[in-house]
């Protein structure tokens, strides 16, 4: 009788030693690099330089420096290659014979994610501070910056969210975007010899690890998607999709703090809050924003021109009074200097 309970206890002991190391097996491993790349475990606080071969578990850290890249081999086949500036987490991994879950975390920075085909139940998604991406089998490219995402879809579906529910589907040959946790914009086609395009291929080539790549360049990618959505705002709202244009202004605002971007961001938030959706308090809040943080700049002429206008239409002369008049000295020779002579004329005589 001991014999036989002895028999039981040894065989519930390796059941549960290989159900454990199944439970701890690597989930991947760093399968190539270049340039600086480090590595943090689970739990641990200081990173460590990483190494091609190094096995990846659930909770595990790669980042990478300004030169890096590097690609990550799951064990279901999925590959991820990061591109430089960089961080990435694998929150959670669970593979079976019928059910594969996993939540990567990007941290900040470029993500190429080339998801392999699976006969069983997908939930893969791959998160970042202010998005989530549900996708299946599948290959799309994720930036992070700050607090605004792009998503470049290359092949397959990929349901492209917020922080709250409400998604947007990414299809090949198609990009979507969002900031601070809001809906995704509507995608957006990519077409042939366009700056999205060009934005796109600077994304593949810095997401592999084995191509040449102009670094300076590389590091416009933001400068050049901040750009397309102060252009894409203006066609927005000239087609009078005013909360459309709003949304991508503010996206390049966040995409990039270059002072030129920013302040024809602001300038035209503005616009629109005061010409088309009659909320004028909001307006000045933007073009004071241009005049407060970036006086140098040329914006600032019409910003001051235009808080003073606002401030006539809302009754508000004596304000309207001190920034017309700051126009007038700032800008003796301005594009408005004819207009404003007349509205400080008017508000004398009032």
């Amino acid at each position: 009788m001991i014999k036989n309970k002895s028999i039981v206890f040894i065989i519930a002991a390796c059941i549960f030693l290989v159900s454990a190391g199944a439970a701890f097996a690597a989930i991947g491993s760093i399968a190539k690099q270049s340039g600086s790349v480090f590595f943090k475990a689970k739990g641990e606080k200081d990173w460590t330089t990483a190494l091609q071969g190094k096995e990846l578990n659930k909770g595990d850290r790669v980042k990478t420096g300004d030169d890096g890249r590097v690609e990550l081999a799951l064990v279901d086949g999925t590959k991820l290659t990061l591109g430089n500036t960089t961080e990435l987490e694998v929150t959670e991994f669970l593979l079976s014979k019928t059910k594969r879950n996993a939540t990567i975390f990007l941290l900040q920075g470029k993500l190429r994610s080339i998801v392999a085909s699976f006969s069983g139940k997908t939930n893969i998604t791959v998160k970042t501070p202010t998005a989530v991406a549900g996708i299946k089998g599948t290959d799309f490219i994720a930036m992070n910056q700050g607090k605004a995402n792009v998503f470049f879809g290359q092949e397959g579906d990929v349901s492209v969210s917020g922080t709250n529910k409400d998604r947007v589907a990414l299809l090949p040959d198609t990009m979507t975007e969002n900031t601070r946790g809001h809906k995704p914009i509507d995608p957006i086609k990519v077409d042939p010899d366009t700056p999205l395009a060009d934005a796109r291929q600077q994304l593949v080539l810095v997401t592999d690890v084995e191509a040449l790549v102009e670094w300076k360049e590389t590091g416009k990618l933001p400068i050049i998607l901040a750009r397309w959505n102060i252009n894409y705002g203006h066609y927005l709202a000239d087609a009078g999709k005013y909360k459309e244009a709003m949304e991508v202004l503010q996206i390049a605002i966040d995409l990039t703090e270059l002072p030129d971007i920013n302040a024809d961001a602001y300038l035209e938030r503005g616009t629109i809050l005061s010409r088309y959706l009659n909320q004028p308090e909001e307006a000045l809040k933007e073009y004071n924003v241009v005049i407060e943080k970036f006086p140098q700049m040329p914006q600032k002429e019409n910003a001051v021109y235009s808080s003073g206008v606002i401030y006539m239409d809302i009754g508000n002369k004596a304000k309207a009074k001190e920034f017309l008049t700051e126009y007038k000295k700032s800008y003796p020779q301005g594009k408005h200097a004819a207009t404003v002579d007349l509205l400080l004329e008017k508000l004398e005589k009032e």
